[in-house]
């Protein structure tokens, strides 16, 4: 009997264990159907304020972007403005609003620019949202490019090579030569007139500077004349002589090279004039000059320009003492070695400055240190920066040998002087260089199977764009259901996509494919917004829910 009991007890339990049962696989159920929901929910920007694309008229007093639901309460969430020179516009911290759902940045004056507004932000539930948009406060100018720095484009002759040709022409190695001369003979001849104002020069020091005066006067004449008259005949590009004319009246280039010849015909005239009149003539037409280059298509020119005078005037103190202490040293060695004593201690101010200068130069003239490897004129420049540090050893052994006592050997002059007409000959290049790379209109092209796809971006610089995407995708397919663009700044991690806001439109080419069906889109504003190395994302959902990605790597400069 109690065998049987003990066989029939489990028996027993069995409608209890199933009474409990079905109400627990019922919640697992309902726990692993609500599961993936929770798994895939995550913030969505519902509003930001200033929003994408606008264009404001002044400064906004903060930006505030807002989600759907509310956010981590780490100090992990970010909000960062960057400028177009990608720097970030305030190191304020963001400050959590509405019942945190949103973030707001407290914002300085902005002046006119494009800026980029990257948020990196954790939901509520743990999931890291990111991306970026780009607002406009006034009507910003265009940043400095390669077309600025063209002076065929600034007086109206677009499309013609300048100081980027591969093939080295007769005509621009005239060009060529004669900037070189010409900057020999203004360097010289400024620097002559700096060594006037030794007032206390001994008989030697002082016949020979005049005499190079009187010598460099005319030298710098003839200098100009071939050089203004080539550069004329390069900017005309083949018109006649009334075109000539039109340069250098109605063109801020050609002025200045009117300025320079009026300047060089007074130049033989140098020699018997005041110490005040040369003054006048040396800084009259360093300024000029300054000018003439590169830095007064950067903002600010005040800046720039001002930047170029004390490097062309320190220069110029070097090269016209170093001449002067070559003809002394022809003539009287002991007033050479007297002579030598003073011209070092100039000359290492001298190179002092020309280092500062140009490093802060550099700095005005690229983004950054890497544009040194992109172009011709980064090269040259390198070059220079190492000619110079051969001058500054140079230097020091004759130093050495001055304090010594001892004249210094003929050959460490011969050996400076050399030097001094490699850096010359360097400068010359280096000024119808480019300091910046040249950006080309982005044309991506991609076949495949499922996906065809043409992507343009003109100019693809940064600030406005025009973009165009055109999407084929299979027959059996049909049109897609969803197209995104996004552009991410590969260089800056910190700076999240950017969703191109894509509108269907009419395309009017013919570039069909047999059994695909084409969808084209279009848009037009500031997506990239600083130069860099960018990178294209093209996401495509087709009838089926299937997403198709592309992309490619560009830079822009």
């Amino acid at each position: 009997m109690s065998t049987r009991l003990a066989t029939l007890r489990p028996r027993a339990s069995r409608p209890r264990i199933a009474r409990y049962a079905a109400p627990l696989l019922a919640a697992l159920l309902l726990l692993l159907a609500l599961a993936p929901g929770a798994a895939s929910a995550h913030a969505v920007l519902e509003r930001a304020t200033p929003a994408q694309d606008d264009r404001l008229q002044e400064s906004p007093p903060y930006v505030e972007v807002l989600f759907n639901e509310r956010l981590d309460s780490s100090a992990s969430n970010k909000l960062r403005v960057l400028d177009s020179s990608s720097r970030s516009v305030t190191s304020a911290k963001a400050e959590r609003i509405e019942q945190g759902k949103g973030l707001r940045l407290a914002l300085p004056k902005l002046k006119e620019d494009h800026y980029t507004v990257s948020y990196e932000v954790i939901s509520a539930d743990g999931h890291p949202v990111s991306g970026a948009y780009v607002f406009t406060v006034s009507n910003p100018p265009g940043l400095p490019d390669s077309g600025s720095l063209d002076p065929h484009e600034q007086i109206g002759h677009s499309g013609h090579e300048h100081g980027g040709a591969n093939d080295l022409t007769t005509q621009s190695f005239l060009l060529y030569a004669s900037r070189i001369v010409y900057y020999a003979g203004l360097l010289g001849l400024v620097g002559l007139i700096l060594w006037s104002l030794q007032r206390s020069a001994a008989p030697a020091v002082r016949d020979a500077r005049e005499a190079a005066i009187g010598f460099a006067g005319k030298f710098a004449l003839c200098a100009t004349l071939a050089y203004t008259a080539l550069s004329l005949q390069n900017l005309a590009q083949g018109e006649p002589l009334s075109e000539w004319g039109r340069i250098l009246t109605q063109t801020t280039v050609g002025k200045l090279y009117a300025a320079g010849l009026l300047l060089a015909l007074a130049a033989p005239l140098l020699r018997g004039l005041g110490l005040s009149a040369r003054l006048f003539w040396a800084a009259v037409a360093l300024f000029v000059e300054a000018w003439n280059g590169h830095a007064a298509a950067f903002d600010p020119i005040s800046y720039a320009v001002a930047l170029d005078f004390a490097h062309l005037a320190a220069a110029s103190l070097w090269a016209g003492g170093l001449v002067l202490l070559l003809l002394v040293w022809r003539k009287e060695r002991p007033e050479a070695g007297r002579f030598a004593m003073l011209f070092s201690r100039w000359a290492l101010l001298s190179f002092i400055l020309l280092w500062a200068t140009g490093v802060l130069s550099t700095f005005v003239f690229l983004p950054s240190l890497g544009y040194l490897l992109y172009t011709a004129w980064g090269t040259w420049l390198l070059a220079k920066a190492a000619l110079t540090l051969l001058v500054v050893v140079t230097a020091f052994l004759i130093r050495l040998r001055l304090r010594k006592g001892n004249l210094p050997h003929g050959a460490m002059l011969r050996a400076d002087v050399g030097l001094l007409a490699a850096i010359v000959f360097v400068v010359g290049i280096l000024t119808y260089q480019n300091p910046l790379p040249a950006n080309e209109p982005l044309h991506y092209h991609e076949m495949g199977t499922d996906m065809h796809l043409t992507l343009r971006i003109t100019p693809n610089a940064p600030g406005d764009n025009a973009v165009t995407l055109k999407v084929w995708l299979p027959e059996k397919t049909g049109m897609p259901k969803k197209t995104v663009l996004r552009l991410q700044p590969i260089d800056r991690k910190d700076v999240g996509f950017i969703e191109v806001p894509l509108e269907p439109y009419q395309d009017d080419e013919i570039d069909d494919f047999p059994e695909f069906v084409k969808a084209t889109y279009k848009a037009q504003g500031p997506y990239l917004p600083f130069a860099g190395k960018w990178e294209a994302q093209i996401r495509v959902t087709d009838s089926k829910d299937n997403e198709l990605v592309k992309s490619t790597t560009f830079r822009i400069y």
